[in-house]
């Protein structure tokens, strides 16, 4: 390959970022940073869809964490908080999608070119 070739696999190696380490049923657990996750089904988490979510949590624990992580009981209220400090942890928040944490600022703008003018009536304007 010539130098000029962009090394997304060097990139990967090189800008990973530190796991979210979690404790439950008296066992640890690992998920990756939101970075590293796939940016298809983080999108779709993060917007709230509860088969998203659950995907998430299965690809990013991997298998041996996963069987693990399935037998204990799930309440819903545990596994939201565990995603919102999952997201906090990886400096997310809800709606925020990770997908690229270092682009650039907002570039909104107004929309149109406001008036100067005024709709009220002169007062030097005689009839």
């Amino acid at each position: 390959m010539s130098d000029d070739v962009f090394d997304l696999d060097a990139y990967v190696a090189e800008h990973r970022k530190d796991p979210y380490a979690f404790r439950y049923g008296g066992q640890d657990f690992e998920l990756p940073h939101a970075q590293d996750t796939d940016w298809r089904v983080m999108e779709a988490a993060d917007q709230g869809d509860v088969d998203a979510i659950r995907t998430l949590f299965r690809l990013g624990l991997g298998a041996e964490q996963w069987a693990r992580f399935e037998e204990l009981p799930q309440p819903a209220g545990a596994m939201g908080e565990l995603f919102r400090r999952w997201q906090a942890h990886s400096g997310t928040k809800p709606g925020e999608s990770p997908a690229s944490p270092s682009s650039s600022g907002s570039t909104a703008g107004p929309s149109k070119h406001r008036s100067a003018g005024t709709t009220r009536a002169s007062r030097s304007a005689k009839p």
